[in-house]
Parts: structure tokens; sequence; C-alpha cells
């Protein structure tokens, strides 16, 4: 049908006003906000206002939950969280779950619904190795939380309370449309066949002291929230409008299909021009991470990577499969430094040519690739590149470089200062951890 002639232009205008707002539309639902989350308050203060801010729905999954005051308190306040009427949910790693019995029943009486990725079964003895590291909090599918930080008092500066060392660690706070992404990402986990509802076993008398135990604690904390509200001198923390967020994660069934985030991440490196800084726990190359490295190398990239020394690191399993690599990693032309603590360095995270940044829960180790489901977010903006950059900077000033020896730089042993007993224990652990290595 033709139309008249007159309606023409009026058409034209309209289809060109829809073109404009359609295109300043899609750049408005692609500027996600983003916030550094590096100090334990930081890290913290957001969990609270993401959980008090939920309307609808909370989504909560980590590799740990701890069996702590701080843990305790925190689930008190999803508790209340649920009693506003939010729909919460908690998948938890059945391997590393230790809220009692007692408490996972009144939380389920209360309406939060937890289930557990791959608890032991005999039918899926392979899911005995691969367990779930992720760390993620969803609000509403409007905000989340993402990095290296477990639901447990050590990493929020409370290690005090279980006679434990504090982890250095990183996350990022983000609004926008990474938001939805994870939470479909969540979603799509939750009703897939790796997780199960727990089946709590507790007495009566047992609920009903775990429930005394949150009342008990949640007032600690509601009052300081009260006190930070109140406090005039308080300044909210200061959001970056950063651009498309890129929510990384493992493929899930029930979801198109995804790339792993190492091959994801790996890309990323190999996409380097200028530097890639890097930090992990842990640092046992696998073979592709070796050649991608090397690529990086050869083409010029500085490359400089912080993870723990023996005095610092919470883990001579992967410590053991480390060892053998740091001076082939330095001859390769790899800047390598070595945490000393007395913190544990956690933080899973990188910037690349001064502009990517790169946060999340994978580690530099064959587990991370092979194993464990992981998750990460990536931006390209230089003004939060620019804000990690100055907080990685920082970690280096506890810090040692390693020569090609494989020793600190200008020492004259590999592990001066360090307990005789710990090194002899790793000692013994490499000459295991050739056997072991997809395991580290």
């Amino acid at each position: 049908m033709r139309l008249p002639s007159q309606a023409a232009p009026t058409l034209r205008r309209g289809a060109l006003l829809s073109l404009v707002l359609a295109l300043f539309c899609g750049r408005a639902a692609l500027a996600d906000r983003v916030r550094i989350l590096e100090t334990d308050r930081e890290a913290a203060e957001a969990r609270v206002e993401l959980a008090l801010g939920a309307r609808e729905e909370l989504l909560v999954s980590a590799f740990i939950f701890g069996d702590d005051p701080f843990t305790v308190t925190s689930l008190g306040l999803l508790r209340e969280t649920a009693r506003r009427g939010v729909a919460v949910r908690l998948i938890a790693d059945a391997q590393w779950n230790a809220i009692p019995d007692a408490l996972q029943a009144h939380l389920l009486a209360e309406g939060i619904e937890i289930r557990e990725y791959h608890p032991f079964r005999l039918d899926r003895l392979r899911w005995v190795s691969r367990r779930m590291h992720d760390k993620l909090a969803v609000a509403d599918g409007r905000a989340l939380i993402a990095g290296g930080r477990n639901l447990q008092s050590t990493y929020f500066g409370f290690g005090h309370q279980i006679k434990s060392h504090d982890y250095v660690d990183c996350d990022l706070l983000v609004e926008g449309d990474a938001a939805a992404e994870a939470r479909r990402y969540f979603m799509a986990l939750w009703e897939s066949p790796d997780v199960r509802a727990p089946t709590p076993r507790a007495t009566p008398a047992e609920v009903r002291a775990a429930a005394a135990e949150i009342d008990r604690r949640l007032p600690w904390l509601l009052e300081r929230v009260a006190a930070a509200r109140s406090d005039p001198a308080r300044e909210p923390g200061a959001f970056v409008e950063a651009g498309p967020v890129r929510f990384l994660h493992d493929p899930v069934r029930g979801m198109p299909a995804t790339k792993k985030v190492g091959d994801e991440l790996r890309a990323l490196l190999d996409g380097a021009r200028e530097s890639a800084i890097l930090e992990s726990p842990y640092l046992v190359p696998t073979r592709a991470l070796r050649e991608a490295l090397r690529r990086a190398l050869e083409r010029g990239v500085r490359v400089r990577i912080l993870t723990n020394s023996l005095g610092a690191t919470d883990n001579l399993w992967p410590q053991a499969g480390y060892v053998g690599e740091k001076d082939d990693l330095v001859k390769m032309g790899v800047e390598l430094w070595e945490y000393q603590g007395p913190e544990c360095l956690h933080s899973k995270d990188a910037v690349i040519d001064g502009e990517t940044v790169v946060v999340g829960s994978y580690n530099l180790d064959p587990r991370s690739q092979r194993l464990n489901r992981e998750l990460a977010l990536v931006l390209t903006n230089r003004e939060v590149a620019t804000e990690l950059l100055r907080r990685m900077d920082q970690h280096l000033e506890k810090s040692v470089r390693i020569d090609e020896r494989g020793f600190p730089v200008g020492a004259s042993e590999r592990y001066p200062g360090i307990a005789r007993e710990k090194v002899w224990r790793l000692r013994l652990l490499r000459l295991l951890a050739p056997f072991v290595r997809g395991q580290l």
C-alpha cells in the first residue's frame, strides 16, 4: 500500500526520532557504573547496602560460607532481608559450606532458599574435585558484587575471631546491565542438576539456639549501620560511569554456549600491546598460560605478576607447584613479585594496557582452568584502571622481587626468614606435586 505523500515526511521524521532514541537507549543500557572494593570496610559496607537496598530478590553465592561471628551476623542480615518479603537464595559449595545445620534449618524456616553445589554422591564421584569457586551477590538484577571474597571473617578484617590471618582482596560493585546477566547466570546454575537442596539435621532446641545467636549478634551490625548513615562526615563511595562491563562465567547447562573464563582471560592477554599487571594468590602456570605469557613478552609487553611468598601463602600445595616455576618465569622475562604479608594476598585481578580491568575469582592455576567454576568482570575504562593499578602498586610495598635464581633480589637464600619446618614440608610436597599438578 502506497502512503499519502503528505504523510511520508512525518513518518520519516518519526523513524529518525525512533532510531535516535534507540541508539541513545542502547548506549544508556550499556553505561554500567562501577566501584572498586578493596578495603575490608568498603567490601563489608557495600554488601550491607546491597542487602538493605534489595526490594524483590537477593542472590548470593560463595565458595566458602564460614561458621564464625561475622558470618552468623551476615546471615542474620539476610534473614532480616527475607523478612521484608525479599526472595533470598544462597548457593554454597558443598565441600566448603560450614554453616551449622541448626542455622541452616532456621534460615530455611525463615524462607531463605539454600542449595549446595556438587554435594557428595556415589553416582557423581567426579563432583568431588569439581567445585564452585564463585563469589557473587546480585540484588534485583540491577546491582552486583563479584570478586575474590568469600563469606567468612578473614575476608573482611575479622580474622582474629577465628585466630587466623586476614586476606588482601578485591571486588567490584557494578550497577547496570552486567547485573542482569549475572542474575541469568545465577538462576541457570540454581535450576541446574549441579545443585541440590540441603537437608540439615537439627533438633527444635538447636534451631531455637541458632535463632537466638543471630538475635544476639544482629544488633551490633544494625547499630553500626545507623551510626554510619547518621554520620555527617561519611561520604558514600563514588561510582565511575565505566561503559559496558562484561560478566564472564564458565559454561552452565541451560544457557547459551560460552567460553571458559580462563580462555577469555588468555584472549585478553593475547590482545595486550604494552603491559599486563596481574595478581593471583596462586601461580601454577598451565601450558596454555605459559605460552600466552611467552607470546606477550615476545611482542614487547611488560608482564608483572604478584603472588604469595611461602611466608604469606595459606596453601602449601599450589606453592609446591609454583616454586619450581619461579626462575623459569623470570628468565622468560616476567617481572615476578612475592607478597610478604602478614596478610595473605587473595585478590585475582589484572590491568592490561592501563585501561582494561579484570576482577574475579580466577586463580592462575590448573584448578581454576580445568576444575573449578569461575567468574570474572571485565571492563575498559582508564579511570577505573588507573585507580586499581594504584592499589596494586601499593601491594608491592609489602613485596619482594624475585631474581633469575628464584631468590628474592639481594637474598643469599631462597626462603629467608621462613621456619625450617615449613620449608621441609614444602620440599616434601614438591616431590608429590608433579603427580597431582592438575589439582593444584
